[in-house]
């Protein structure tokens, strides 16, 4: 076996323009994939996260595109195939938090749009993965939820229901693809240091210093380790590993 990860895999990741998604891209650039696809809404981050797999000598496309609309899942899809003639591995990163609101105060705008970026437009990442990964006959889909799911905070019914709805779907999924030789599995992240992260705990949330001194680990995660446990659930040093919902979260959810 390879010592690298993603030895000539073709991987997916979505949301790759900064964060998780792009600690994602670029490792599974150094892992050793044939190929990266990625895509983000924003065209400047998702640029530089280009730039840093084409340094590294990797092959990459890029599709700046909002995941939730128009057909942006399938040509995604379309491109790797195009571009590298298969799709082994994807991770469905893209999502979003939406404002803070007791559900008494969550309008039906604040619930579509959060439900559509986060769950409708990941069942649509999978629809079409699976529909390639089952023609190959393999293929390994990580879907992203979060840790929220495992410690509840008030305020945030769109975005736990969706990310509850993203792990439903992920069980689904796991129980249908693995006897076609896909699987599909789902990481729960805790509090990294992310754009999203630090827009939350500076904004409208709790004050940083507090999300993090619920950490057993008394630190918030780097990207990149969340991209370590995904590429290791999209290689095949977990093959045997579907359907399983795995949370890092620094040991915050057992605290």
């Amino acid at each position: 076996m390879s010592s690298s990860l993603l030895a000539d895999k073709v991987v997916v990741v979505t949301g790759a323009g900064s964060g998780i998604g792009r600690a994602t891209a670029i490792l599974a650039a150094d892992e050793g994939a044939a190929g990266v696809v990625v895509t983000d809404r924003d065209a400047d981050g998702l640029g530089q996260t280009v730039a840093e797999i084409g340094a590294r000598g990797v092959a990459t496309e890029s599709l700046v595109a909002s995941i939730d609309q128009g057909g942006a899942p399938d040509e995604l899809v379309a491109l790797a195939v195009k571009t590298f003639g298969r799709l082994d591995a994807a991770v469905n990163n893209a999502g979003i938090r939406g404002r803070l609101a007791t559900i008494d105060e969550v309008d039906d705008d604040l619930w579509d749009e959060v439900i559509r970026v986060n769950l409708h437009s990941v069942m649509r990442c999978v629809r079409a993965q699976l529909r390639q990964m089952y023609a190959q006959g393999s293929g390994a889909i990580v879907n992203v939820a979060s840790a929220v799911l495992f410690g509840f905070q008030g305020q945030l019914a769109p975005y736990v229901a969706s990310k509850a709805g993203v792990v439903g779907l992920t069980k689904v999924a796991a129980l249908e693809a693995g006897p076609k030789g896909v699987r599909v599995n789902v990481v729960c992240p805790g509090r990294t240091d992310t754009p999203l992260f630090n827009a939350h705990a500076s904004g409208d949330g709790p004050p940083k210093e507090k999300l993090v001194a619920a950490i057993p680990l008394g630190r918030t995660a780097a990207p990149v380790e969340l991209a370590d446990a995904l590429l290791w659930l999209c290689s095949e040093r977990s093959s045997f590993v579907n359907g399983e919902v795995l949370v890092v979260d620094g040991g915050r959810t057992v605290s």
